[in-house]
């Protein structure tokens, strides 16, 4: 079995040190790490690293998660043979028997894994847990506010599911060599994977949520959207999932509206006052107008 990691990194030096120190003890037969246009010694500090399985791309602006996802699955389709592709971000470190764990899992009838991705104090990290069902509609979206388990794998327990996270999927190099240009990379952060993983379920593809595989993402639960520009992305790129899905998008036009209301209410509670309300009919305005490539510069 042959196997790539995939690594995007944008300005995290130190984080990107550790990532890296984690990963290049694993028998992974290549490394690529996308560096988009860091500024902080990045591009220099990889210079110096010898380890024969890397390869650096370095971009020339910042094209975001999405875009630098985007870019290292073409590249790897392109140019490395390989059976499977491991993605995750420059603060997610995977454990000492990740790959021991892959090859003992069950594949023949799944192209498509994820991980359970823990924090570095070992809490389950809310924001790469996977979709078991997606809540689609208005009356979904109540019921997984109130009732979230309904929607959500068990923690310790391999089930199918019906979304990822960039960070700790695994996905068959089949798949990328069809299906890598559906990364919408004008979204540059926030949906962009879950638009994706949508994508290749409603083709039918199963994804296999494997508790065995361990991710660590170095992030602080409690931080928040709403004092900065990631607002406007949210909001942006939740209201152009209509126009990137012509049939079936992943959430009705009722369900965007109770989840942008839920935006405002905590834009105004958690928020930097004119700031943060910029940020928010920004993506508003851009959502609606939604022009391919757009970014908030």
């Amino acid at each position: 079995m042959k196997s790539v990691a995939l690594i995007v990194t944008y300005n995290r030096i130190e984080k990107l040190r550790l990532c890296l120190q984690a990963t290049c003890v694993l028998p992974f037969d290549c490394i690529v790490v996308v560096n988009n246009a860091s500024s902080d010694g990045t591009q220099q500090w990889l210079s110096t690293l010898t380890d024969p399985r890397l390869n650096v791309i370095h971009l020339n602006e910042n094209i975001g998660g999405a875009g630098g996802f985007k870019y290292g699955a073409q590249y790897i389709s392109n140019t490395i043979k390989t059976d499977w592709i491991f993605f995750f971000d420059d603060d997610a470190y995977p454990s000492s028997n990740l790959l021991e764990n892959f090859i003992n899992l069950e594949k023949e009838n799944y192209q498509l894994f994820c991980s359970k991705v823990v924090t570095p104090q070992r809490q389950l990290c809310s924001m790469n847990v996977p979709y078991k069902k997606i809540p689609h509609t208005m009356w979904d979206t109540i019921h997984y506010a109130l009732f979230p388990d309904t929607f959500l794998p068990s923690i310790n327990k391999s089930c199918d599911v019906q979304t990822f996270s960039f960070v700790g999927v695994v996905i068959h190099h089949k798949i990328l060599k069809l299906y890598s240009q559906h990364i919408h990379e004008e979204l540059f952060i926030y949906f962009d994977d879950l638009y994706f993983s949508y994508f290749l379920s409603q083709l039918g593809y199963k994804i296999r949520y494997s508790p065995e595989l361990i991710f660590t993402h170095d992030v602080t639960l409690n931080s928040t959207i709403y004092n900065s520009k990631k607002l406007y992305y949210s909001v942006r790129n939740l209201l152009i999932s209509q126009k990137i899905f012509n049939i079936f998008p992943p959430f009705t036009k009722g369900t965007i509206f109770l989840r942008l209301l839920k935006m405002f209410f905590l834009t105004s509670l958690k928020g930097e006052g004119k700031q943060s309300f910029k940020h928010f009919f920004r993506g508003l305005k851009d959502g609606f107008s939604y022009k391919s490539n757009k970014r908030y510069k």
